[in-house]
């Protein structure tokens, strides 16, 4: 490695522990249940995650903004936060930095009944470019081919980084939510995604998505499984809990495994402050993951531990309608 990509390194990494300081996020935003006006909305924040003990988990960490239109399909005021049973249009843009990539995400989505629970359905592309981190991975126990567990681990991530080329990669992410609310401003949801991804990449097809924390082919699928609940406990405090669990595709050619569905779940539970009518929100998660295959390598019990730590700022505008009694 030459000194260029060694300072480079350097950098990156010193970027990822910065970030694990200072600061969303993987899995279910909290912060749309008690942020999201009708009209525009306008926020930006960050999201960092470690395990307890360095080993098989990669840390994450990434700062965005994003912008929000909501059009109600019924006569409602723009600025007026989301009642119990809401039915909009939604067109969704984020930009998106983290220590490994950065790109933006463009999207639509639809909540057609006002009713409850509620359905809403979403389409959105992310764009991505990898800043020389895009890796080959092992994805299939091959004899003489090397194991999942010697690569899908932060040692051989954070040793590789700065050692290829910049990529681009694309995603397709198709959804369904379904959300229930409970009294006293309390609810629960569940959501599928189904993720067509694609990584310029030349390691024979092999690569890693950072996003998601999965190794992946450059032309893979995703399937994602989420969970989630929040239970206020004060206007200021709300008990949350979120689900997770990703899967790729499998890939035979010849009758031989090529590629082996690999996935992991997660489960955390945590804390949610929300403060000026939910403009500014700060979430406390802690909890555990775990790959479905024990050949590839939980690490120990303490490598499975995850805090994860987010903020969103949403931006005041003028017509947004005060929430609080």
């Amino acid at each position: 490695m030459n000194k260029i990509d060694a300072l480079f390194k350097i950098i990156l990494l010193n970027v990822a522990l910065l970030g694990s300081l200072a600061l969303g996020a993987m899995g279910f935003d909290q912060s749309n249940l008690v942020g999201l006006r009708y009209g525009p909305n306008l926020s930006w924040g960050g999201m960092v995650n470690t395990p307890i003990v360095w080993g098989q988990w990669v840390p994450q960490a990434n700062v965005g903004l994003r912008y929000t239109w909501l059009e109600p399909l019924s006569p409602v005021n723009y600025g007026e936060p989301l009642g119990i049973a809401s039915a909009y249009l939604k067109m969704d843009g984020s930009l998106e930095l983290s220590p490994f990539y950065g790109g933006f995400h463009a999207g639509l989505g639809l909540r057609p009944f006002k009713v409850n629970p509620q359905i809403e359905f979403n389409f959105v592309y992310e764009s991505f470019f990898y800043f020389r981190s895009n890796l080959e991975m092992v994805n299939a126990d091959v004899k003489g081919g090397g194991h999942i567990a010697e690569s899908w681990n932060s040692k051989y991530i954070l040793d590789k980084v700065g050692d290829s080329d910049f990529d681009y990669a694309q995603l397709f992410d198709m959804s369904i939510d379904l959300s229930y609310s409970l009294p006293h401003g309390s609810i629960i949801g569940l959501g599928a995604h189904y993720i067509l991804s694609d990584i310029s990449t030349d390691f024979e097809g092999k690569s890693y998505d950072y996003e998601r924390n999965i190794p992946v082919f450059s032309r893979d699928y995703i399937v994602e499984i989420l969970s989630f609940g929040r239970f206020p406990v004060s206007d200021f405090v709300s008990v949350i809990y979120e689900g997770m669990y990703l899967k790729t595709g499998l890939l035979r050619s010849g009758g031989n495994v090529k590629k082996e569905s690999l996935s992991y779940r997660m489960m955390l539970l945590g804390a949610h402050l929300s403060w000026k009518d939910g403009m500014r929100n700060f979430i406390f998660k802690a909890g555990m993951w775990k790959r479905d295959k024990k050949r590839f390598y939980n690490g120990s019990f303490a490598q499975q531990l995850l805090i994860q730590l987010e903020y969103k700022r949403y931006f005041s505008l003028p017509f947004h309608s005060n929430s609080s009694k």
